[in-house]
């Protein structure tokens, strides 16, 4: 008995077939990647801005480090994290004399795509260093701004193009893997990652 083979149409709308789920599988994996990446950034933005908390509520002033660089473009670098890694309320890598960050942690509190930029590249990394997606380690760094007052609100913060008041002690907030740090009302729809909500804004100015 002659077995017939596949013809050249069958083998073509199997590959097709196979085409089309590797597509579909390819781009879940994609999505669910990026909803990871995003996720951890959360938790970064989520864990810093609950540490800068806690440090004013048990040390009930503001470190001059955390003053100095509060709502400005320098934002969590080496100096003005030092003080959440001196007194234990981030784990982060301090040198032997103890005055300045070390290691991964040496250019301050990055979003994760920086992060894993600083362990690939070691210690040829820089500030300076692109960050794939876009950006560079320095515009991926952590911004802040804290209550200076203590009135409970946040007034002023620039966020992108956009100055809002935030009802908080602390706000913190990261650009997306795109390295640029939108406007608010823009970037609560792009990737950009906020440690307040909606409803703690209030006048958001343009």
């Amino acid at each position: 008995m002659k077995r017939k083979g596949f013809t050249l149409i069958e083998m073509l709308v199997v590959i097709g077939i196979i085409a089309t789920l590797m597509g579909v599988t390819i781009a879940s994996v994609s999505k669910f990647l990026k909803s990871a990446e995003k996720a951890r950034c959360q938790e970064l933005v989520a864990n810093t801005a609950t540490a800068i908390t806690a440090l004013y509520q048990k040390e009930g002033a503001w470190p001059r480090a955390l003053i100095s660089n509060s709502n400005s473009e320098q934002g969590l670098d080496e100096k003005a994290a030092l003080p959440l890694a001196k007194g234990g309320y981030m784990t982060l890598t301090i040198n032997s004399a103890g005055n300045q960050l070390s290691g991964y942690d040496r250019f301050g509190i990055v979003s994760p795509w920086a992060l894993a930029v600083v362990k690939a590249r070691g210690t040829s990394a820089s500030k300076s260093t692109p960050v794939p997606g876009g950006g560079t380690v320095q515009s991926h760094t952590l911004k802040y701004a804290i209550d200076l007052n203590g009135d409970g609100v946040i007034p002023g913060v620039q966020v992108g193009d956009e100055t809002i008041d935030i009802r908080a002690t602390a706000a913190v907030w990261c650009c997306g893997k795109d390295g640029k740090v939108e406007g608010y009302a823009k970037g609560l729809k792009k990737d950009d990652v906020y440690s307040w909500t909606v409803g703690q804004t209030r006048e958001v100015q343009k």
